[in-house]
């Protein structure tokens, strides 16, 4: 099959727990398929009533586009309608969402702190244990569905460090707003069976450009909005009054370079290739400040999560909207796809952005596609979620760690082995020695958050190798307790 000409539809049924094919067809009038980076993308299929294999296309049923491992989802809906011209205008509509809206069958309902199901984690790693617990192997064989989902370390995982707090919130829902503002793709692929895979997209922009100019753009809308944006982020966490943790997060992507001579600073546009040295916070008519509320949370590593969702959430928000010219000289999927950044231009102006959905639509002898680049727009409905999401955040009273136990110094001089379940050490008082739990045989490690508040004087962990010594005052740090006893700290 060309990229131009119709695909084979075959259909699937799910039973006995593997999709067995049910149909080949290919005489229906026109379909469409869209992939979308961040949800769901939708698929129609048009089909004369009167033909028999119209007959064939029912809800709950699966469609697999031609031969494609990711053009591949579930039916939902289907319409039959009669025109002016009788039983010869008689028409099936059928339509559906691709494999990743089997997730709005759940909801988050095993949770994992007593009051939510919290993680705080790169957007990978939120979504694949959310799937994992909710209708994986972690949940109840009734809640489970037929997903392949691999976990990988942290290290290899995909997109920004996200803040997930939610109570019986829509599975699917809560996963298209992690992708969305931790910036990853994610998709489900079918080769007889279903697996959740995430991707990032290439750069292509100095191959691939979308402009009137070199006929592959045949119309769009270019939107560049600042109405919901935020540079410049407060986050107040735990304490009232003067004892509040106030945090500061500040978008680097908007932070002036400077260079610094003497007691003189000058932006890099003023001298040119100036070596940078310095960045400038954004000011003055470049600052866009918000605030937000989260008294549950307490660690410096909490904070700097919270914000840099919040400044991703809330980023300039550059839309552009457009049909490609399928005749233009690229070819979907093979020179770009979604998540892919090229370069677009038109109306005077230019810009590098990702392809974030694209919708292929065949008809007899016709061949086009539809684009939409960027985020997705702020809708009224996507404004709501947002706001029940926060007002059910700050309903949930316990922190996004699994636990905190508090010590005030000298009084605290040693870790009960009770409280080694505890992510989080919080120090206050005057200061001394304290000796965190090691077992015996030395069958484990543990990392631990450090949390030292209005604290008088230095504080000297010790845990039977080498020590870490603290300074009086407020500070976070991350600390690795090894095997020998050795406390390292990390930087």
């Amino acid at each position: 099959m060309s990229y131009k000409e119709k695909p084979q539809l075959k259909l699937y049924a799910y039973k006995n727990n593997s999709f067995v094919l049910q149909a080949i067809i290919d005489d229906y009038e026109e379909c469409s398929f869209e992939r979308n980076m961040y949800q769901a993308g939708q698929f129609s299929i048009t089909i004369n009533y009167n033909i028999p294999n119209a007959s064939l296309f029912k809800r709950g049923l699966f469609v697999q586009f031609g031969n494609d491992k990711y053009d591949f989802g579930e039916i939902y809906t289907v319409v039959d309608s009669i025109g002016q011209d009788g039983k010869g205008s008689q028409k099936r509509v059928i339509t559906g969402y691709d494999a990743r809206f089997l997730l709005k069958r759940r909801v988050i309902a095993n949770l994992n702190n007593g009051e939510n199901w919290a993680m705080t984690a790169k957007g990978e790693l939120c979504i694949r244990n959310l799937v994992k617990d909710q209708c994986g192997e972690n949940a109840e064989e009734k809640r489970r569905l037929p997903i392949t989902n691999i976990i990988p370390s942290e290290s290899d995982a995909l997109g920004q460090t996200y803040s997930v707090a939610e109570t019986f919130s829509n599975l699917y829902e809560v996963c298209k707003t992690i992708a969305t503002q931790s910036e990853i793709g994610w998709r489900m692929k079918f080769e007889g069976t279903l697996s959740l895979e995430f991707y990032t997209g290439n750069d292509v922009s100095d191959k691939v450009f979308f402009s009137t100019g070199f006929d592959s753009l045949s119309n769009g809308n270019f939107s560049d909005s600042t109405e919901n944006y935020t540079n410049a982020v407060y986050i107040g966490g735990k304490g009232t009054g003067k004892e509040r943790d106030i945090y500061l997060g500040e978008d680097s992507d908007d932070a002036e370079k400077i260079i610094v001579e003497g007691n003189d600073t000058h932006l890099v546009d003023e001298i040119g290739d100036s070596i940078v040295v310095d960045f400038l916070p954004p000011g003055g008519l470049s600052r866009f400040e918000s605030w937000n509320s989260e008294t549950e949370m307490n660690t410096e590593n909490e904070y700097a999560a919270k914000a840099n969702s919040i400044l991703l959430q809330y980023m300039q928000n550059i839309t552009v909207s457009g049909a490609g010219l399928a005749k233009c000289p690229y070819t979907y999927k093979k020179q770009y796809n979604v998540g892919d950044i090229i370069k677009l231009s038109f109306s005077g102006k230019s810009a590098n952005v990702q392809i974030q959905s694209v919708t292929e639509h065949w008809a007899w002898n016709k061949y086009d596609l539809g684009f939409s680049f960027g985020k997705p727009e702020n809708t009224l409905q996507s404004q709501i979620q947002l706001i029940l999401r926060k007002i059910q955040q700050s309903s949930n009273k316990s922190s996004t760690i699994s636990s905190v136990q508090w010590y005030t110094l000298p009084e605290d001089t040693k870790q009960n082995l009770s409280e080694v379940t505890c992510d989080t050490l919080g120090f206050t008082g005057e200061g001394g020695t304290f000796e965190l739990y090691l077992d015996s045989e030395g069958t484990g490690s543990k990392n631990y958050n450090i949390y030292c508040k209005n604290l008088s004087g230095d504080v000297t962990l010790t845990a039977g190798g080498t020590d870490l010594t603290l300074t009086a005052g407020n500070r976070v740090t991350r600390i690795y307790v090894d095997r020998n006893g050795d406390i390292i700290q990390y930087t």
